[in-house]
């Protein structure tokens, strides 16, 4: 009798395991649908200088995209740490490396339209429609610091720097298949009418 149990035991624990496994593996590349924010980037100095200033200071995104290690001392000395990504970010969900966001039509974001840019920041939802890793502090931005950070960062010299693939472990392939979802603006107010009624 106890030998019957421990065999439909083990084999309910396998067909677990399997299904946990074949689920995870199956739902590494889910699909996201957002609104693309009307925003266009601009080259008014002002707003560029802006773009600087949230980029570098206010939502400090160069602490995680440049791949410099001394970013304060940079900053401090009153020059512009490069933006070219591949920072190695070690995680109990994997080692992560972060994108490059100079101009860079290959390796950058060269070749993603103003929209498509916006989309990311606010959703967090790439051009291919995956969800992007949950650390980006934009989702809340209004659509005029949007426009000024997308301004700067097009404004950039185009740096190529391929970044590694983000290299996921069990762990961090379970979260991206069934915990990982595209961001949604808490303050409605950065949000514009047109983008709210398609997302209701």
């Amino acid at each position: 009798m106890l030998r019957t149990i421990l065999k439909w035991t083990g084999l309910i624990l396998l067909l677990l395991i399997v299904g946990v496994t074949f689920g995870t593996l199956s739902r590494q590349h889910l699909t996201y649908d957002a609104p693309y924010p009307d925003i266009r980037a601009s080259t008014d100095p002002a707003v560029i200088e802006k773009g600087k200033h949230i980029t570098l200071v206010t939502k400090g995104c160069v602490h995680c995209h440049s791949p410099n290690n001394n970013v304060s001392l940079l900053l401090q000395k009153g020059e512009e740490p490069s933006l070219a990504g591949a920072k190695r970010v070690e995680t109990p969900f994997g080692t992560f490396y972060t994108p490059n966001i100079t101009p860079d039509a290959k390796t950058g974001i060269g070749s993603l339209t103003d929209a498509e840019l916006a989309r990311v920041l606010r959703y967090g939802i790439k051009s291919n429609g995956e969800a992007v890793l949950p650390f980006m502090q934009g989702q809340d931005m209004s659509d005029e610091d949007m426009t000024a950070v997308i301004s700067y960062l097009r404004s950039l010299k185009p740096v190529e720097n391929k970044v590694p693939e983000n290299e996921f472990n069990f762990v961090g392939m379970f979260a991206k298949a069934f915990v990982l979802k595209p961001s949604v603006p808490e303050n409605p107010v950065s949000v514009a009418k047109n983008e709210k009624a398609k997302l209701n």
